[in-house]
């Protein structure tokens, strides 16, 4: 088996780079829906910093809320570890202590992302530079996924790459769910009602989801398939279930996988009780919740399990 090391250094890669490319399909997807938006819209800026729970960060180093602050703190912000510039210097430096394990272009094209970025990010405030940037980060993941995908043997590290890909994006489609309780809420404004079919459309947008889910389900966009289809499709692989299904296909090939499957087959039964409770769309926002909790848990145990197995035991 492979140093433990190495196996937690590619898990973390795989999720940085994840996270990475879910930060820029957001801040793409959003920003194109408030420009798309009337003014008295009730959604702002600030609902992407509510989504990644960092209200009380940005609060902290911010004093004024505003598009300029909040695409600093997402994008730029290195004392923000949920922003895309530390997800990207932590994919990279985890990448660079991991190049026996992995593909040789794999550095060069990780490497390759970050001076892109980093020479990109004077620009962030204007709109149209920022969209095109985030366009290319998304293109240059799915192009460093793909080289894994395509030249990697089927070993170890494959599987703790894959294990952390999926983890991150269900975590990632967990909160841009959860998102939604701003459109099902009884307070919600006038305007968000009306527009209600425009802000579903860009949920799914924002998992890349719009083209599936009209083929899947050939009716026009409404709240509670939508939520059955992210949740429940285990075809598509951004859903819920897709994503708790390819951790257990990866985990079953790592030793001492018992514990962890076990969490996992948990989650797999418990996805089906969620869709029962989202019959009351008012719930997303605690079915989310408890999945992110579930999640965590599915995390530690792959820590304890295999990165820091001694540790655990002492």
């Amino acid at each position: 088996m492979m140093l433990s090391r190495v196996g937690e250094r590619v898990y973390w890669m795989a999720r940085y780079l994840e996270r990475v490319e879910n930060i820029a399909r957001l801040l793409n997807v959003h920003t194109a829906l408030l420009m798309d938006l009337p003014i008295d819209r009730g959604i702002t800026w600030y609902t992407l910093v509510q989504i990644f729970d960092g209200e009380e960060a940005f609060k902290d180093a911010y004093d004024v809320v505003d598009e300029s602050n909040i695409m600093q703190f997402l994008i730029t912000d290195t004392n923000n570890s949920s922003s895309l510039l530390s997800a990207l210097l932590a994919a990279r430096e985890n990448t660079r202590t991991s190049l026996d394990a992995l593909p040789e272009e794999t550095w060069e094209q990780v490497n390759e992302l970050y001076l892109m970025t980093k020479e990109a990010l004077p620009s962030i405030n204007n709109r149209y530079r920022r969209q095109k940037l985030m366009l290319k980060i998304m293109t240059r993941c799915q192009t460093i996924f793909g080289i894994l995908g395509n030249h990697m043997s089927r070993n170890t590290a494959y599987d703790f790459i894959q294990v952390g890909k999926y983890i991150e994006r269900a975590d990632m489609t967990s909160r841009t769910l959860d998102m939604a309780t701003l459109l099902l809420s009884d307070s919600r404004s006038e305007t968000v009602k009306k527009y209600e079919v425009i802000l579903w459309t860009n949920l799914l947008r924002a998992l890349s989801a719009h083209q599936m889910y009209l083929q899947d389900k050939r009716v026009s966009v409404k709240a509670k398939k939508v939520l059955n289809f992210l949740v429940n499709n285990d075809e598509f692989p951004r859903s819920l279930a897709f994503s708790v299904m390819a951790i257990g296909t990866y985990l079953q090939d790592l030793p001492n996988a018992g514990k962890v499957l076990a969490i996992q087959n948990e989650m797999d039964d418990k996805l089906v009780d969620y869709n029962e409770e989202l019959k009351n769309t008012r719930d997303v926002h605690l079915v989310m919740e408890k999945f992110q909790v579930d999640m965590g848990e599915i995390h530690t145990a792959i820590r304890d399990t295999w990165f820091y197995p001694d540790a655990t035991a002492e």
